[in-house]
């Protein structure tokens, strides 16, 4: 096979796994303009475009007198078939999470100094609370701003606990963030997507994490906050 052929047979299996992602729509005619157009092509969309050049001109013209006029070169080639490797095994968000061993918990006996001695020390600016493994609810800096706010506290007490501060522990009681639960199989693309929406009644999407059922019932397998994705494709 030549890479021309190569490179056609790669263009319609592309199109054939964007038909089956969007249907057909009569506003974009081709399955490829239709994904083009979507934000999830971002980071193929220059090359996606050539590539569409590219295959419309070998269908129309792609020899004289028997001979190639355009040969593509190896690279653009293997763009698509990993567009492809995309398409059909989109990367998933759990592989850039903080796995639950390695994330940063905190019990209700805890002693809320030393927890956020380790979050500076860590860099983890959320800490889910865990009782008797399960998830009660996120400790943050805001969780003890609000506490501090509504009981006039001017200082952390050295012998205050995780569960002095339960009234702002569970994720909705959190006055500027919200929390998001997605199940294990939720893609990088939906979890990027989920935290460049616009903030709702002025909170925002502070972690989202991954938990076995995708609720907030769920055994919690990692967490990810915008940082984790942001320069990831």
């Amino acid at each position: 096979m030549s890479r021309a052929d190569d490179f056609l047979e790669q263009y319609r299996m592309l199109e054939e796994e964007l038909t089956e992602k969007y249907g057909f729509d009569d506003k974009y005619g081709s399955p490829v303009v239709r994904f083009i157009s979507d934000k999830e092509s971002k980071p193929f969309r220059e090359r996606l475009n050539l590539c569409r050049e590219i295959r419309n001109f070998l269908s129309h013209h792609s020899e004289i007198d028997g001979e190639p006029l355009v040969e593509p070169s190896e690279g653009i080639v293997q763009f698509l078939k990993e567009v492809n490797d995309y398409l059909l095994r989109p990367p998933l968000a759990l592989s850039f999470a903080t796995q639950f061993s390695d994330i940063l918990k905190a019990g209700p006996k805890n002693k809320a100094v030393t927890v956020m001695k380790k979050m500076q020390k860590s860099g983890f600016s959320h800490a889910p609370v865990i009782d008797g493994g399960k998830f009660t609810g996120v400790f943050s800096i805001g969780t003890f701003f609000g506490y501090a706010l509504k009981n006039g506290l001017t200082s952390l007490n050295d012998d205050m606990l995780i569960e002095d501060f339960m009234e702002f522990l569970p994720p909705d009681k959190h006055e500027n963030e919200r929390f998001l639960f997605m199940p294990r199989t939720v893609t990088l693309f939906d979890v990027k997507n989920e935290f460049e929406k616009r903030s709702q009644r002025s909170k925002r999407l502070a972690v989202i994490f991954i938990t076995d059922s995708g609720s907030v019932d769920g055994r919690i397998l990692g967490m990810l906050t915008p940082w984790d994705v942001v320069n990831e494709r």
